[in-house]
């Protein structure tokens, strides 16, 4: 209709959406995003942030302590759950990401949607579809505003559209109709926001700020339940989401529904900020075709877009896994020491290692011009090491590992979940959880799966 809010047009997308319906490939991607999610989730909840979070939801929730805390055997209350499950699910850096959007999405919608599911109950097909809805909606919007020019200006865009995922992705796993799913979306633009600061610092409660974008997803829903009206002009309002927030709106994400973006979300081979992981890449195909040892570099030079490169330039920080999973210099000299990147180079061992310091003096981060023209779409980076008897080496990569255009294989992502959940729930549990999520479209009942997801 002409006059419909966009509001009312993506919530009319959104309840359109269904499992049967679906092509085959949405589902199947939809199913490898869960399962790493999950993954993801797991690992985070042995990490300092995620117990942090799983220790305040306790607290928080007293004698409403109904839900599952996942990873553990401890529980919280509806809200608590969701905040602290997606703290988990993101403070290990591993999780998904559209980088057009500059959002993280599975991070947000995954664990609220495994807490609505435990609350209310549901099937493999209500699921999935409400995965798609989430994923879509926190892209879309994130579109709409641009969002990866907010990093510059100091907000998170993922905390910024991720209650719109939630409320979304809620609406359609209780089957609302697009009347209600649009006034969740007008409630949930009254609670978007959230900042980068912090970051070099380490300040883990910036990982609260992340989950506190799924609780507000939640708070929605309960509220626009409860009878609470949002702005039906949420994002067009001259005093709107969209407009407050950027300057020359792209209306087309938010009116036009054609396609799935889904499949752009790329997956994150590497522990580490999205924006470093061309880097990584580049540097680790240098050291397999040259052999290179710490004792014989000059300097070793990370270029990145402006943007970026303003952002990972942290060659003075606190040894913290919050504070060096976002610095260039950190990142470059810990992978060449040990030759991969994974969770363990970010435990104490190496975050005090002197060998680590010295290489990290090394490091410049630099913004290159050249990169530019393929942001934001794709991240890209080029590293150039230069040796102490004057030979270059370099290697550029435009698209990232994980990236539609340099995909993991399904296989790949399997792997990475069973080495993200295995240390928590134990090898043949992580297996089950792997095989039941491959049939979750056709499950009538979600709870044998939950419960799997303890230990």
């Amino acid at each position: 209709m002409a006059d419909e809010t966009f509001s009312e047009s993506l919530a009319q997308y959104v309840a359109s959406l269904s499992s049967t319906t679906l092509p085959a490939e949405i589902i199947e991607s939809a199913k490898l995003h869960i399962l790493d999610s999950l993954g993801c989730l797991l690992a985070g909840s042995r990490l300092g942030p995620g117990k942090l979070a799983y220790e305040l939801a306790v607290a928080n929730s007293g004698t409403n302590s109904t839900l599952s805390l996942l990873g553990s055997d401890r529980r919280a209350s509806f809200p608590d759950a969701v905040q602290a499950m997606s703290v988990a699910a993101h403070c290990g850096e591993m999780d998904d990401i559209h980088t057009g959007a500059g959002t993280c999405s599975g991070g947000i919608v995954v664990p609220a949607l495994l807490a609505i599911a435990e609350k209310y109950g549901g099937n493999g097909r209500s699921f999935v579809a409400a995965i798609v809805a989430g994923y879509e909606t926190i892209i879309r919007v994130g579109l709409s505003i641009d969002a990866p020019k907010l990093f510059a200006r100091g907000w998170w865009p993922s905390t910024i559209c991720g209650a719109f995922g939630v409320a979304a992705a809620g609406a359609k796993f209780l089957n609302w109709t697009a009347e209600e799913t649009a006034n969740a979306l007008g409630v949930s633009a009254l609670h978007s926001g959230g900042m980068l600061t912090g970051g070099n610092e380490g300040a883990t409660a910036r990982h609260l700020a992340f989950g506190h974008a799924a609780r507000n997803g939640i708070q929605s829903l309960v509220a626009a339940r409860q009878g609470f009206t949002g702005p039906k002009r949420a994002f067009e309002d001259a005093r709107g989401f969209c407009a407050t927030l950027c300057s020359e709106p792209k209306w087309e994400h938010l009116r036009t529904f054609d396609g799935f973006h889904l499949p752009e979300v790329a997956f994150k081979p590497y522990p580490c900020a999205r924006q470093l992981h061309a880097g990584v890449e580049a540097l680790l195909k240098i050291i397999r075709q040259h052999s290179l040892q710490s004792e014989t570099i000059g300097d070793i030079e990370l270029f990145l877009p402006a943007q970026n490169a303003a952002m990972m330039n942290r060659p003075s920080i606190t040894p913290t896994h919050a504070a060096t999973v976002g610095s260039g210099q950190y990142v470059m000299a810990v992978t060449l020491l040990r030759r991969k990147l994974d969770l363990v180079s970010f435990e104490e061992q190496f975050l005090y290692d002197h060998r680590v310091r010295e290489v990290m003096n090394k490091v410049k981060v630099s913004a290159g011009a050249d990169l530019e023209r393929h942001y934001p779409k794709y991240w890209p980076g080029r590293v150039v090491v230069r040796l102490s008897g004057g030979a270059i080496h370099s290697e550029e990569v435009i698209i990232p590992k994980g990236e539609s255009g340099n995909p993991m294989s399904a296989a790949e992502i399997g792997d990475k979940f069973l080495s993200l959940a295995a240390p928590v729930l134990g090898d043949e549990r992580a297996l089950v959880i792997k095989r039941e999520l491959q049939s979750l479209e056709i499950r009538e009942s979600l709870t044998g799966f939950l419960a799997a997801l303890t230990p």
